[in-house]
């Protein structure tokens, strides 16, 4: 793997580079981005790498200075020029000190790149520098198995053997030899779900490295690990929270002007570097903490106690919101779930919250599929951004933000039932018009006419909102009024047929029959004061 260095004052010429070429797929590995040439020079005099990229015009130590001394050290190794629009002239310099080649900055293909790189026929491993690009080889490795061992769960792959970390316990050694696990993610709804975006991963990694007492580890999904050296710290001198604030606060200011994002920040205990598991979940357990408050930096000082939920208790939970969801009792599941994490021993985890938005999301689709008789098109379209529901109620990083990404769900919720029943009034009325008409012939073709629709289409309506054809909710009407004269006195069976709309009265028994299961000799029987 032949290894390039990139020094440039633009963080998005760096972070750029950085992600939009897949460096190791061509056989290359950046092992170093640097600000300035005399950040360059040192790490260079450290150990040369195979190649440079380089800017010309930078603050501390320009490209050119940079170069001259490069050429000092080695004269064979390779140098390009990252060229901006009106540097042609110090490109030129740079040529005759030995440069093989530039590119401009605003033409560069990765493409293009990689094949200049690749016609320099760099020599692997040039002069010095063999032994530390091994180290820092072995230490790129051991920092990947030191997460992975951190975050796995219980399995047959058991304890990592003594040693498994010899450059990492040789660092902690010499700037330790305690050090506490710090997780840096994202405050934002953009990686909740997605890995954090290479650029911002790449600017995190190189502030952390800017710093002596500070090591990247690296990133997994939203979450950047890595560890904060905190010497000797001998208990009853320095607090924890006076020896690693003032860092991450300057952190974060960093982070938030180069990424244009918010950041939290959570801050294991201090440990030996063996007791990685132990700082590892104490980061985590201070980086959840920060659902519940306002802050973003939190520090694990062992009080955080969390609630665990049996499938029993989740059951429980789930049949709680349905019945809140089916009674469209919004406000009062809002306050519920507002007090929620007090009503057990300890707090839910953000996890949790995620679980309970899921829950919802789908309870609230399926009611207003089920009771409302509306697809799936129309409920989205009604929602607009927040849809998908469960990804929106996903998206807050905060407690009282996800109770607002709940009430604004509810919000619309609330005005698509308005809107339906709003809708239905034609409902209202053709049910008016029956209970007006009953008693005369009612026709299918007037009944549709009246609300101005054609009969198909009024036919298809009816039975979709009611659950019956037209003509037996007719049926249905007639024979609620025939059920009430029958027990308020001594009319005769016809009688009572042509009351509620049936000249034949043979019919009528039929039809009060198949409707009430009782003859009219059975029902006046039951209803015989």
């Amino acid at each position: 793997m032949k290894t390039i260095i990139i020094v440039d004052d633009e963080s998005l010429v760096r972070v750029g580079l950085q992600s939009i070429i897949p460096w190791e797929d061509y056989g290359y590995s950046v092992s170093g981005v640097y600000h300035n040439g005399r950040e360059a020079l040192d790490a260079c005099m450290r150990a040369m790498p195979d190649a440079i990229l380089t800017d010309i015009r930078m603050p501390v130590m320009d490209g050119l200075e940079f170069i001259k001394n490069v050429r000092q050290i080695s004269p064979r190794v390779p140098i390009v020029i990252l060229s901006s629009y009106d540097d042609f002239e110090y490109t030129r310099t740079a040529i005759k000190l030995g440069v093989q080649d530039y590119i401009q900055k605003h033409r560069l293909e990765p493409e293009e790149l990689i094949r200049m790189l690749d016609g320099l026929k760099i020599e692997e491993n040039g002069r010095g520098g063999e032994e530390e690009r091994a180290i820092s080889q072995q230490l790129k490795k051991e920092k990947e198995e030191l997460i992975v061992a951190a975050t796995r769960t219980a399995g047959p792959e058991g304890p990592v053997s003594p040693g498994a970390f010899r450059e990492l316990e040789k660092q902690v050694a010499e700037l330790g030899p305690y050090a506490c696990w710090m997780t840096i993610r994202p405050i934002g709804p953009a990686w909740r779900d997605e890995s954090l975006p290479p650029s911002y991963s790449f600017l995190v990694q190189e502030e952390l490295e800017r710093y002596r007492y500070t090591e990247y580890l690296g990133a997994r999904g939203s979450v950047v690990h890595a560890l904060f050296y905190a010497g000797e710290f001998p208990k009853g001198q320095m607090t924890l929270r006076e020896h690693v604030l003032p860092f991450c606060e300057n952190l974060l200011d960093t982070l938030r002007q180069k990424c244009n994002a918010d950041f939290a920040i959570g801050i294991g205990r201090p440990g030996p570097l063996e007791e990685y598991e132990a700082t590892y979940r104490g980061a985590g357990d201070a980086l959840a903490s920060l659902f519940y408050g306002d802050g973003d930096i939190a520090l694990d000082a062992g009080a955080f106690v969390w609630t665990e939920y049996t499938e029993e208790q989740w059951l429980d939970l789930y049949k709680t919101l349905k019945k809140y969801v089916q009674q469209e009792k919004f406000a009062e599941l809002l306050a519920w779930l507002d007090d929620l994490p007090s009503s057990g021993s300890g707090l839910l985890r953000p996890r949790d919250w995620l679980r309970i938005g899921g829950m919802l999301a789908t309870q609230t689709t399926d009611f207003l599929i089920e009771h409302y008789a509306l697809d799936v098109d129309k409920i989205k379209q009604h929602f607009g951004d927040l849809w998908p529901l469960e990804r929106h109620i996903g998206w807050p990083q905060r407690k009282n933000g996800w109770i607002a990404a709940i009430r604004l769900v509810f919000e619309r919720t609330n005005a698509l039932i308005a809107s339906v029943r709003t809708n239905k009034a034609w409902l209202v009325k053709i049910k008016a018009y029956v209970n007006e008409r009953y008693a005369e012939p009612i026709r299918l073709e007037a009944a549709a006419a009246h609300v101005y629709w054609s009969e198909n289409y009024f036919s298809q309506r009816f039975s979709q909102e009611t659950g019956m054809t037209f003509l037996e909710y007719v049926a249905g009407v007639r024979i609620a009024a025939a059920k009430e004269l029958l027990k308020s006195g001594d009319r005769s069976t016809e009688d009572i047929a042509a009351t509620v709309g049936y000249v034949n009265a043979n019919y009528f028994v039929k039809v009060f029959k198949k409707t009430t299961g009782l003859t009219v000799s059975e029902f006046k029987a039951q209803h015989k004061s």
